[in-house]
């Protein structure tokens, strides 16, 4: 009897500890398809957005600190749409707007991108992660011009001190000057929207600017400031 118990007992473990493997491996391996399920969602949503657009509406594209910009108000009198993906990398993001349908052309287009880049871990100040970063922000570029002839590039916008082992702060100050050059040469026009925001000579927002690390407490400024830069003749709230 005492065998049998011990047995019973055993075999119980055993199932149990096949079933916790079992939920552990579906877990990770739902863990793991997070990021490509939101891409698979966003890219859904934005194409939805751009199937049904009016001609003449503005394009807001880039990475989260694009993507967290209300397109509520418009701009310039205009309608936006925008195609910001949290998360994206340079790279991922030329991706990401390849795979989008545009039926009607922007009459603009505002893109924020380079804080994914800018990870310690990817050692953005060495000569290779610049060359690298410069080689597909054109590549980025070019695509945005064959969508809409008017392109406005942001500086990478203020991180936290709080983020500083996470985010190369001077790396936000020299991406930035690498975007600035990149619209020298391929005809996009490089704005700062956050220079107001930002410490002095440095890639640190000013105390109270920053939420999460990378992102910023109020978008409306710095939508206000981009709208100020593409129709200086207009209202600035879309009007």
């Amino acid at each position: 009897m005492l065998n049998n118990k011990k047995a019973a007992f055993g075999v119980l473990v055993l199932l149990c500890c096949i079933f916790a493997g079992v939920v552990f491996d579906r877990y990770v391996l739902i863990s793991q398809d997070i990021p490509a399920l939101y891409r698979e969602a966003r890219l859904n949503v934005v194409q939805q957005y751009l199937d049904e657009a009016d001609p003449g509406f503005v394009l807001i594209a880039g990475d989260s600190n694009a993507e967290l910009h209300s397109p509520s108000e418009g701009m310039c009198g205009r309608a936006v749409i925008n195609v910001g993906a949290s998360g994206a990398t340079t790279k991922a993001y030329a991706g990401f707007l390849e795979e989008l349908r545009f039926p009607v052309r922007p009459w603009a287009a505002v893109l924020t991108i380079g804080t994914n880049d800018l990870n310690r871990k990817k050692d953005p100040t060495s000569a290779r992660s610049e060359a690298y970063f410069e080689t597909e922000l054109d590549a980025l570029i070019v695509k945005l011009r064959s969508i809409t002839d008017t392109v406005f590039v942001t500086a990478v916008p203020p991180i936290s001190r709080e983020a500083k082992h996470e985010i190369d702060a001077l790396a936000v100050v020299e991406y930035s000057q690498q975007i600035k050059a990149a619209c020298e040469r391929l005809g996009c026009r490089f704005i700062d929207p956050f220079v107001s925001l930002r410490e002095s000579g440095t890639g640190y927002g000013l105390p109270g600017v920053n939420v999460n690390g990378k992102h910023l407490k109020r978008y409306k400024p710095v939508f206000s400031t981009v709208a100020a830069n593409l129709c200086p003749d207009q209202s600035t709230r879309g009007q």
